[in-house]
């Protein structure tokens, strides 16, 4: 079973819930399930979108095909009609003017029903549900631990009103809908899944924050990042950590540097345009080797630019943010799991190399949810890096070492004075201009990189590893040339894909192997100029053969990949 739900209305109308709903309805039967969620930038009004895809098998990304639309407004239909598979469904409230009808479509008194039964137009969302289960032949039993769920927080009366408002359509809909559709799931009580946890990308980040002992996160509210932080919010007193949101991203980042140098592990969340007013921040985290993550969920710009769209286009100006040289680290996770992993390994990195860590997500990432594996924190292993012993004499934070890392110190450590600048700087933190201690500094900074690119993890094969053709991909656009590849691949096709979620420094050991075996590498990215394969070539002198880029703000499809490669004569 492959069903690909699209629910559409204005802002306001409840959309999200019933996406949610239905995720947590087919979870709780064992499937699995992959959301999306289109959405303007406006508070109120203007057409969404939510889209769930439910499977018997794991699914990695969206689909074009939708089989089943609930529309609360006439808009609903309209745009999404010509996506319907044949013998698709289109659920809408029997007030929306609608002529072209075919059997499968069904109006149902949604809103009448809401606000008879439930006493309130807002549970329209959860009529259409009830209808679309009994059009689906959906045991109805299964709705009510998935309301419970979705509810919890509203109480006992909220979800029961809700539960009779469902019952009530779907008891309606058995009774007047006549027609014998594509789909019937009558038999399709549980699934295989057994991965019940929903999240989406910016949960998995968050909770792998929290995981990692952060205790300080500052941001200013810029889409499509602030759930990271509002995740964060809910549980930031009963794990103790300060969480502000600060009058602008300048003073959300030199905040966090705040927290680092008095002894905190911190992060600060935002977007491109956000991440412009913190390059000066990132510097002065740089020259004081004072460890900070940031997660850039990267938009449409230039600018203000798309707040709610995706793309992939901020991998060369975090790459070279901020004046001067020095190291830092570069992570683009796939999904919420990697998310979590990512979050971790950012921060052990940050505080052990004394170096900012930066995250890139985007909106796909950010926003779609999937259920994924339990999240295991008991083997989670902070390292905080080189801390000065208690018995240090003459302690110098600046200390030139080996390795390149000076033991850190906190200001108020007893017998320890802590200096520090973003001014060139002796050992002891005091500011210089000596030709010979500025060479030596900028030495010390160059002795980490060996080191950090020792931590980084190669890019993932996924497929044969002897295959003719390579899908060379990086963070969110991994799910949709995952799938493109395994459809290929069983229809005869040598194909792999390569995938790399540590972007820098780039490690490039597997990446050579794929050239050398490959006849044909293809980079594909939510862009217009191959940003990671400008990358790739930068750092290793290798060129892929061909580029399919998507820059048109909305998420990559199997299907959509296929027919890129399909058009250059790859196939």
């Amino acid at each position: 079973m492959d069903l690909n739900f699209n629910i559409g209305g204005v802002a306001g109308q409840g959309i999200d819930t019933i996406g949610d709903l239905l995720a947590q309805l087919f979870v709780g039967a064992c499937f699995y399930t992959h959301t999306i969620k289109s959405y303007r930038s406006r508070i109120r009004g203007g057409y969404n979108y939510t889209q769930v895809r439910v499977s018997s098998e794991p699914v990695y990304a969206p689909v074009d095909e939708i089989d089943i639309v609930i529309a609360l407004v006439k808009e609903g239909i309209t745009r999404q009609r010509d996506q319907l598979v044949d013998g698709g469904v289109i659920i809408f409230d029997k007030s929306i003017e609608f002529e072209d009808m075919e059997s499968c479509h069904f109006p149902a008194p949604l809103k009448e029903t809401a606000e008879e039964v439930g006493g309130s137009e807002k549970m329209t969302n959860v009529a259409a549900v009830g209808t679309l289960l009994s059009v689906l032949n959906f045991p109805f039993s299964m709705i009510e631990d998935a309301l419970s769920v979705v509810f919890k927080k509203k109480g006992d009366n909220i979800i029961q009103k809700n539960i009779d408002v469902a019952k009530s359509l779907y008891e309606y809909t058995q009774k007047e809908f006549k027609s014998k559709c594509r789909h019937d799931l009558t038999d399709a009580e549980k699934g295989a899944c057994r991965d019940w946890l929903l999240l989406n990308g910016n949960e998995g980040l968050a909770f792998g924050a929290m995981a990692a002992g952060l205790k300080w996160i500052s941001a200013y509210p810029m889409s499509p990042s602030t759930s990271v932080f509002q995740t964060i919010m809910q549980s930031a007193q009963e794990l103790e950590i300060g969480a502000l949101q600060t009058e602008d991203e300048i003073a959300a980042i030199n905040m966090a540097i705040g927290a680092s140098y008095a002894g905190a592990r911190t992060m600060v969340t935002t977007s491109g345009g956000g991440f412009s007013l913190m390059v000066e921040g990132l510097g002065l985290a740089a020259m004081t080797e004072t460890p900070i993550v940031i997660y850039d969920a990267q938009r449409g710009g230039p600018s203000t630019g798309l707040p709610t769209r995706t793309e992939q286009s901020d991998l060369m100006f975090l790459l070279f943010a901020s004046q001067g040289e020095f190291p830092r680290v570069m992570f683009a996770p796939k999904d919420p799991q990697e998310g979590f992993e990512v979050a971790i390994r950012a921060f052990n990195l940050a505080d052990r190399f004394q170096i900012p860590a930066l995250i890139l997500g985007d909106q796909h990432f950010a926003d779609s949810i999937l259920n994924i594996e339990h999240l295991d924190v008991s083997n989670v292993e902070i390292d905080r890096g080189k801390i000065a012993p208690d018995d240090i004499e003459d302690y110098k934070r600046y200390e030139l070492t080996e390795d390149g890392i000076s033991p850190r110190a906190f200001p108020g450590d007893k017998g320890k004075v802590v200096v520090s600048t973003g001014n060139a700087h002796l050992e002891d933190g005091h500011v210089t201009e000596d030709p010979i201690v500025r060479k030596a500094m900028v030495e010390k900074f160059l002795k980490k990189t060996p080191q950090i690119l020792e931590e980084m993890q190669e890019p993932r094969i996924f497929g044969p590893e002897d295959a003719k053709t390579t899908l060379m991909t990086w963070g969110s656009t991994w799910g949709a040339a995952y799938e493109a590849m395994k459809i290929l691949s069983s229809n005869g096709m040598s194909i792999n894909q390569l995938h790399f979620c540590d972007v820098y420094p780039l490690r490039d050991e597997t990446l050579r192997t794929i050239f050398d075996t490959a006849d044909q590498i293809i980079s594909v990215e939510q862009n217009s100029t191959s940003l990671f394969a400008k990358l790739v070539r930068m750092e290793t002198g290798l060129a892929v053969h061909h580029e399919v880029n998507k820059y048109d703000a909305r998420p990559m499809t199997a299907r959509w990949i296929m027919k890129q490669l399909k058009e250059a004569g790859i196939e």
